[in-house]
C-alpha cells in the first residue's frame, strides 16, 4: 500500500473517531517515509485527537521543519504548544511562520478550521 493510500484510509478513520487505527495506519507510513512533511502533520492530528500533546508536538514539529510555510502545520503545532502551556514556544513558530512566508489570511482560514 503506498503512502497516499495510507493517507486517505488514515483520514477516513480519523473523520470516523477511530483515532489510533488512524495512528497506526500512520505510523507504517511515517516508518517507511520519515521526511514526508504531510504524513508527520497528520500523525502529529492524530496524537493530538487522542491528547498525547507532547507526541503530537514531535510530529507536528518534524513537519514544521521540512515545510515552514505550511499553514496546517503551524496551527496545528501553536495549539498543541498552547496547549502544553508552552506559549514561548507557540509564539515563536508563527514568527518563524510567517519568516517562511505563510500568508497571515491562509493561516487564519487554517486555525480557524482547526
Amino acid at each position: 500500500m503506498d503512502s497516499s493510500q495510507i493517507l486517505v484510509d488514515a483520514q477516513k478513520c480519523h473523520e470516523e473517531g477511530r483515532f489510533h487505527a488512524a495512528a497506526n495506519l500512520l505510523l507504517v507510513a511515517f516508518r517507511t517515509d520519515p521526511e514526508n512533511a504531510h504524513i508527520a502533520r497528520k500523525l502529529g492530528v492524530v496524537m493530538r485527537a487522542v491528547g498525547d500533546l507532547n507526541g503530537a508536538v514531535d510530529y507536528l514539529s518534524r513537519a514544521f521543519q521540512s515545510d515552514p510555510g505550511d499553514p496546517d502545520t503551524i496551527s496545528e503545532l501553536i495549539l498543541a504548544l498552547h496547549e502544553l502551556g508552552r506559549l514561548e514556544e507557540a509564539s515563536a513558530v508563527l514568527l518563524n511562520g510567517l519568516d517562511a512566508g505563510v500568508q497571515v489570511q491562509v493561516f487564519a482560514s487554517a486555525l480557524h478550521a482547526t
